[in-house]
């Protein structure tokens, strides 16, 4: 029944866009107001109508919803997660509509783990990651010679300077998760991995603390959402009540890290030959 349903609210749907397509057609177009509005004089039959034309309009919201999502991951280059990440992107944008920041977040975060989840458990680019990370982190300049080199990053901890010599000790807070294989990571580690590999090639100047303190955002919001009804440290409720006092902010600031994530993806992988070359992995 339900089926039958939504097969006559598409094809009425069709119906009323060919007459806003066509709109010479006057005379008919004049004819269906016309009956509608005597119809609707009725309070019954006007809350019916209402109730048909809010499904109509649900229906046409959750059509470009769908429409959006399959155009922003047409292009994606891993095809085999693509229609999954498109529903993932729908599940988002219906959390948004409801204002429910926490679901938002989940979803949102859900895309980028599963992209993330795919490409670092292939082992070109597990090849790859054991290359780079232990490397010097930084690319630098030298403008006497005119050549790049790579350097240490020296970070502040705590007020005091702190050299991070390896890629590995630059993308890490926690001295534990220090030459862990992907596979054991926290989520949050195995992002800063791909980005600095695939959204940044490998050629960061800096520490790039926009993009990771979003990163972070997201993921304290999903972890809030994945982990509801269990214990979670004054210092990440702290953080999560931060968050949800600047929402409004925060769904575009995380829309615009999920943007930037894809677009990123879709430029770099396959990984250039640079990022190959930089790592000794044999192509």
């Amino acid at each position: 029944m339900g089926q039958d349903k939504n097969k006559q609210l598409t094809k009425l749907l069709a119906f009323v866009k060919d007459l806003y397509d066509n709109p010479d057609n006057k005379e008919f177009a004049a004819g269906i107001q016309a009956i509608v509005l005597n119809d609707i004089k009725s309070t019954q039959r006007k809350e019916e109508w209402t109730e048909q034309i809010k499904e109509i309009y649900e229906l046409c919201l959750r059509k470009n919803l769908r429409d959006q999502a399959e155009d922003l991951y047409k292009d994606f280059p891993v095809t085999a997660i693509a229609a999954d990440l498109a529903s993932l992107y729908v599940k988002m944008e219906d959390a948004r509509r409801a204002n429910d920041f926490g679901a938002f977040g989940f979803y949102l975060f859900q895309q980028i783990e599963l992209i993330v989840g795919k490409i670092t458990a292939e082992k070109d680019f597990i090849d790859i990651y054991e290359g780079i990370r232990k490397l010097k982190p930084i690319k630098k300049f030298n403008y006497q010679d005119k050549t790049y080199y790579r350097a240490d990053s020296i970070q502040k901890i705590k007020g005091e300077a702190v050299i991070k010599d390896t890629v590995d000790k630059f993308l890490f807070t926690l001295p534990e998760s220090v030459g862990k294989p992907l596979s054991k990571m926290y989520a949050v580690d195995k992002c800063r991995v791909f980005m600095y590999i695939v959204l940044y090639r490998a050629e960061l100047s800096s520490w790039p603390t926009e993009d990771f303190e979003t990163l972070s955002a997201i993921y304290n919001v999903r972890n809030h959402e994945a982990h509801t009804g269990t214990t979670t440290s004054p210092l990440q409720k702290e953080y999560y009540d931060r968050l949800i006092a600047d929402k409004t902010r925060n769904y575009l600031r995380f829309l615009g890290f999920l943007f930037m994530f894809i677009k990123g993806v879709c430029a770099n992988y396959p990984l250039p030959d640079s990022v190959r070359e930089l790592s000794g992995a044999a192509k």
